[in-house]
């Protein structure tokens, strides 16, 4: 799928500029079909576009305003083609001379999300921290520069600007006072408006905005100049909408273009006055493109030619080739198909004194590495020899004898990649410039074996300047790094020396000094409730190491136990009975003298247990009676039993 903010067309509709995800931007012939313009920055992986707009026609423009931006950077001898990055940077780039005209600084390194065009000398610019700035591009300065509420996209129309994120704002901004001034505001939108497109008619003044939010399947279109915030009509599209085409107004009537995900045109048309009862409007017609083989080829965006034969241009293809046909708006009426084959490279690419592809040269044995190490070369050694594309002319010469030789056996010492890891030459860069974004770039690394070799290596001449840059980030606006602190603390370590020498150290190190001690007021109330999470913490990972190990070992489903006798039990208790071999020796004997067998043996046994059992407790009640004499008669009967 294709973003809508990556593609633009000219004013008139004769070249379209395309930019895909590998920053390298396009410029298409839309008559012929044919890759004219190909360009690729040489930071292309630090400014990866994010919009691009083509600048309005130059035609209209009077006298005196010409004259004035002769010397400017944009003359008229060329198109502009305004690129917002994520670096937050805008490039404003000729086609025409296939080279970069100017670069203009938003707010690095927030990213530019949407650029548009006031008139050709004036650009407006919308950073993803919410600051809105207007520029001069005559002499290259901010006219104004405010914050908004939040916006993803914007649109100019006539005096006035509107921006939008789910609400629309419609506003005007006061240059005197740098100010912003909401004029009213729009709902009707549930996600992230992603178009935002002017209505252009014949009058004086622009009436008519269209909006489109991703994910959506509704278009909005606003009258301005009523103080009613309900959209003036909306119109309902079968499917996500991906990119959407307005024509030239004409008595209030609005021609729509709008191109799906699944690579559908729907048109609409109506007159905007008419719509009474605020229904959705439904589509009038529907243009899908397949091949021989039944299978579809997406359209990815149209463009309305706005001429007498009510023309559009349809581009199809895919992410990186596109095709274009130019057909008539009446000949799309219901589901209409049309049979088309699919775009390919070799007939679509051409050799022109446009294509330029600007990218880095590499010899066949380079190592590439971080851009935080970089060796800037002297201008004689740029030059090479004709006929050394590999650079080997500019190697040492003792590099190049142990190229020759023929035993390869041994490791040079200079076959090893280059370490990167500190960042002198970039920080010592940044510093001596004062650019921001390369400054930003090097302290937001957090590692603190980079840091450490990165400050132990400065000169003494850049601490103040560092210090100093460290107080700005660390007490101005915006997000906090905790790497600030650590880069603080390394250069505390590492150059405390130098810094106890300075008559000024007071002063330098009073700002730190005030943010840690703000930092720690609330340092009590941090630790409280960072111990009472961590408490909360271990408790569920207790609870979570108890469940596994319950799930480890189950418990049984059956367990059994086995009881032992009453009668052996009360036994072994009263009468204390071992069931020794001395004893079971003694039973056997007695019944080897009576004569008897073993089972005859067993019995008496059992007998005598029995009658030992009686005996016990017939004593048991004597001892409880207390009679002396009856106890006596017991123990001559039991005398007399046991010699018989």
């Amino acid at each position: 799928m294709v973003k809508a903010k990556l593609l633009s067309f000219s004013p008139t509709g004769e070249k379209l500029a395309h930019c895909g995800p590998s920053g390298i931007l396009r410029i298409w012939d839309t008559a012929t079909g044919v890759l004219e313009h190909e360009y690729q920055p040489a930071e292309h992986l630090t400014a990866t576009a994010t919009c691009i707009r083509y600048s309005p026609t130059r035609s209209t423009e009077t006298p005196k305003k010409a004259a004035k931006a002769k010397n400017s950077l944009a003359d008229d001898k060329g198109s502009l083609l305004a690129m917002g990055t994520l670096a937050g940077n805008i490039i404003l780039y000729c086609p025409e001379k296939s080279d970069i005209i100017a670069t203009f600084k938003h707010s690095p390194p927030h990213a530019i999300v949407d650029v548009a065009w006031r008139s050709p000398h004036r650009l407006f610019s919308l950073s993803a921290n919410n600051s809105l700035i207007e520029w001069d591009i005559a002499s290259g300065k901010k006219i104004v520069c405010v914050d908004v509420t939040g916006g993803n996209t914007l649109c100019s129309v006539d005096n006035m600007i509107c921006f939008g994120s789910r609400r629309i704002e419609v506003a005007t901004l006061q240059r005197k006072k740098s100010e912003v001034k909401i004029k009213k505001g729009l709902t009707g939108h549930t996600s992230f408006v992603t178009q935002l497109l002017p209505l252009v008619s014949d009058a004086e003044h622009t009436k008519y905005i269209i909006s489109v939010s991703e994910d959506d399947r509704f278009i909005h279109a606003w009258d301005l100049m009523n103080e009613d915030e309900e959209p003036a009509s909306s119109f309902m599209v079968k499917g996500i909408i991906n990119t959407l085409a307005v024509a030239d107004s004409k008595d209030d009537t609005v021609v729509l273009a709008v191109t799906t995900r699944k690579g559908a045109l729907v048109l609409f048309k109506q007159h905007l006055n008419g719509n009474s009862n605020k229904k959705p409007i439904k589509q009038t017609g529907k243009l899908q493109i397949i091949n021989s083989d039944k299978s579809g080829i997406p359209i990815i965006t149209s463009f309305f030619c706005n001429d007498i034969a009510s023309s559009i241009i349809i581009v199809y293809g895919d992410s990186s080739v596109f095709k274009f046909e130019k057909m008539c708006i009446s000949e799309i009426s219901g589901d209409t198909e049309i049979i088309r084959t699919g775009p390919s490279n070799e007939v679509t690419r051409k050799e022109t004194a446009l294509l330029k592809t600007v990218t880095p040269k590499l010899t066949k044995d380079v190592t590439m590495v971080e851009s935080n190490h970089l060796v800037i070369a002297s201008g004689s050694e740029t030059k090479r020899k004709r006929g050394d594309e590999d650079g080997v002319a500019l190697l040492p010469m003792e590099e190049r004898l142990n190229a020759l030789a023929l035993d390869k056996t041994t490791v040079q010492s200079g076959t090893h990649p280059p370490m990167a890891n500190n960042l002198v030459h970039l920080l010592l860069q940044g510093l001596h410039s004062k650019d921001l974004r390369i400054l930003q770039n090097v302290i937001d690394r957090g590692d603190e074996v980079t840091i450490n070799n990165t400050v132990r290596r400065l000169p003494v001449s850049a601490v103040l300047p560092l210090l100093k840059h460290l107080q700005t980030v660390i007490m101005g606006r915006g997000y906090k790094n905790i790497a600030y602190v650590k880069w603080v603390r390394s250069v505390l370590y590492y150059h405390m020396s130098h810094l106890s020498s300075h008559p000024d150290r007071e002063e330098l190190m009073q700002p730190f000094y005030s943010a840690s001690a703000a930092r720690m007021s609330s340092l009590y109330q941090v630790t409280q409730l960072h111990a009472r999470l961590d408490l909360m913490l271990t408790h569920v990972a207790t609870r979570h190491e108890e469940a596994k190990q319950d799930a480890v070992e189950p418990e049984a489903l059956l367990v059994y136990r086995e009881e032992s006798s009453d009668e052996d039990d009360l036994l072994e208790g009263t009468m204390g009975v071992s069931e020794s071999e001395d004893n079971w020796e003694e039973l056997s004997d007695i019944g080897e003298v009576n004569g008897h067998t073993d089972e005859d043996s067993d019995m008496e046994v059992d007998k005598h247990i029995a009658s030992v059992k009686r005996k016990l407790e017939e004593e048991e009640e004597v001892l409880v009676n207390g009679s002396e004499e009856e106890s006596d008669l017991i123990v001559d009967d039991y005398g007399d039993s046991d010699g018989d």
